[in-house]
């Protein structure tokens, strides 16, 4: 029997939701099973959650060679060890994304970069396999935000590592860091009260988001991902479900935000246009006048559809 895997997850959850997003919709196409790299954060978050995991040692096998880059020789090798008939895939081609084949079929990918991987998708499916596990209606913080569903606006801002520059120096990262100014424009274009929308964000620094309340950070671990803990569930949901429940989101430059947005049953979204790219504290306007901190202005659009990442094409999915 043939199957689809991942062998490995490409950045963290809202990047990992794309890839489940492929996987699931190929093994729906031909009715074959999708093997995950591990138990990840969806694991605990969807209800309709029932796929397999790589074999244990395999898993420690992929673990040990996970920094080599998509496809490097040492990862493929690996993969080749434990099952010589494997067939590689590239997500990106259209070619290759969703054809039929004979032999287990292996990717790694984000599975986010082109618009043949959308094209065969449904959003009526992937509400299906999104739908929230009873153990996150069970959370006060889902409880709390779904009695204010479609009451408020909200704006996501995305921060944290993008808006470090020691990180940026140092690690690659295709991430610019949009001006605040650009959203309270957008509101007002939109007509919108500025003063009246909330916002939510990952600016732990409050550099920009001076009144975000003190939240405490849980661990990271690859593979599996954030670190859980019961009734909390993961330190991010809170923010996942604040733009889920909103009236109206103003959406950033992350797929994070782009998947609260797209599940949401209640909200109208605006979304960034990434028409440049600056990575803050790297890139320069000039070598004769340098701007380490530069954020950018972009104009936002009514609508998810903007790729949240420069220079991809928008995302459009099939009801």
């Amino acid at each position: 029997m043939s199957f689809i895997f991942s062998c490995h997850w490409n950045g963290r959850f809202g990047n990992r939701m794309h890839q489940y997003a492929y996987g699931m919709t190929y093994a729906r196409k031909y009715n074959i099973p999708f093997i995950l790299p591990s138990r990840w954060e969806g694991t605990v978050l969807f209800k309709n959650h029932k796929n397999y995991t790589l074999d244990y040692e395999m898993q420690e096998a992929l673990f040990d060679v996970m920094n080599d880059k998509s496809f490097g020789e040492k990862r493929k090798k690996v993969v080749q060890d434990f099952l010589p008939e494997v067939k590689f895939i590239n997500p990106k081609l259209s070619s290759e994304n969703y054809a039929s084949y004979e032999d287990p079929i292996c990717f790694d990918d984000l599975c986010a970069y082109h618009p043949s991987i959308f094209a065969e998708m449904s959003k009526k499916y992937l509400l299906e396999i999104f739908e929230f596990s009873d153990e996150v209606k069970e959370t006060d913080a889902y409880k709390y935000w779904q009695s204010r569903a479609g009451t408020y606006d909200i704006a996501h801002l995305r921060r944290d590592d993008i808006s470090n520059p020691e990180y940026n120096r140092t690690n690659e990262q295709g991430y610019s860091v949009i001006s605040k100014k650009s959203y309270h424009d957008a509101m007002i274009e939109f007509g919108f009260d500025p003063l009246k929308i909330e916002w939510t964000s990952d600016d732990h620094l409050k550099k920009w988001h001076k009144n975000r309340k003190i939240t405490e950070r849980f661990s990271w671990n690859y593979p599996i991902g954030s670190e859980y803990r019961r009734g909390l569930i993961f330190d991010w949901l809170e923010d996942f479900l604040r733009l889920y429940f909103a009236r109206n989101i103003f959406r950033a430059n992350s797929s994070f935000s782009w998947w609260a947005a797209f599940l949401s049953p209640t909200a109208t979204v605006y979304s960034p246009v990434l028409d440049k790219q600056v990575i803050y504290g790297r890139d320069y306007l000039a070598t004769w006048f340098p701007r380490p901190w530069k954020e950018i202005k972009v104009k936002f659009v009514k609508g998810n559809h903007p790729h949240w990442m420069y220079g991809n094409d928008d995302i459009f999915i099939n009801d």
